[in-house]
């Protein structure tokens, strides 16, 4: 009875490996030639290598996968480049996922859409971004910005596409200071311990005519001289236009 069970034993043992053995080789049997056998289709591992069938052949161009689309060429999935479909571009990255949103590409900055088509709107013209990996910067063309930009309601200065707060700057023949929100500022300030006077009239500019004699970098307090009966031209709001000063003579 004992040799019996033994038996019984063994053999349970030696079915349970053969099974074992089978299911195993079933798993990890997937070769090219046996996929395109029996005509599977989908993102198949065959010969130890991802790749992308349908009915059983290669497959060139976009499939949706996990969520995003992925390119392939001849089955093998392609990362970071740019892609052409349906007369669409697109960028696919690193991990060959097709990106949308802002995104920075080889020093540009381009706009994919939030609305899970993926395809390129072209360079970010004008505007503030918020780009992955870098932060809220404000792009002109593609590219970081350095200057004034109007924004929510003033004017805020950028370097390089960063806000710059508490600090002069000269533009169009004027001094003007972004506070600490990098707002540019207007009516009575006290900077340095000084009070000085930006005007209330939307023009941010300070209440002294720069003579040339500045440069970018000077405290613009020591070259200016006091304006009289200055004027501006208005855009369609009737708001003045900083930088179209002249004189009313």
């Amino acid at each position: 009875m004992k040799r019996l069970k033994l038996s019984l034993l063994a053999l349970v043992a030696v079915i349970s490996a053969t099974a074992f053995a089978i299911n195993s080789t079933d798993i990890h049997a997937d070769t090219v030639a046996s996929i395109q056998k029996q005509h599977k289709s989908g993102y198949l591992n065959a010969d130890g290598q991802w790749l992308w069938f349908e009915n059983g052949q290669r497959y060139t161009g976009f499939r949706h996968y996990m969520g995003t689309y992925y390119w392939f060429i001849n089955g093998v999935r392609q990362d970071s480049g740019w892609r052409h479909a349906w007369g669409m571009t697109y960028y696919t990255d690193a991990e060959g996922r097709a990106v949308q949103g802002v995104q920075q590409i080889n020093g540009k900055v381009y706009d994919f859409g939030n609305d899970g088509t993926f395809f390129s709107r072209g360079i970010v013209k004008d505007a503030y971004v918020n780009v992955p990996g870098v932060g809220w910067r404000w792009v002109n063309n593609g590219q970081m910005f350095s200057g004034f930009r109007h924004y929510m309601g003033t004017y805020y200065w950028f370097e390089n596409g960063v806000r710059a707060d508490n600090v002069w700057h000269f533009a169009w023949g004027f001094a003007y200071y972004t506070g600490q929100d990098g707002r540019a500022l207007q009516g009575e300030q006290t900077i340095d311990g000084q009070t000085l006077n930006f005007g209330d009239d939307n023009t941010f500019y300070l209440r002294y005519f720069d003579g040339g004699s500045a440069n970018p970098g000077d405290d613009p307090r020591r070259f200016m001289q006091p304006v009289t009966d200055l004027q501006f031209y208005y855009d369609e709001n009737g708001h003045p236009i900083p930088g179209t000063a002249y004189w009313d003579n």
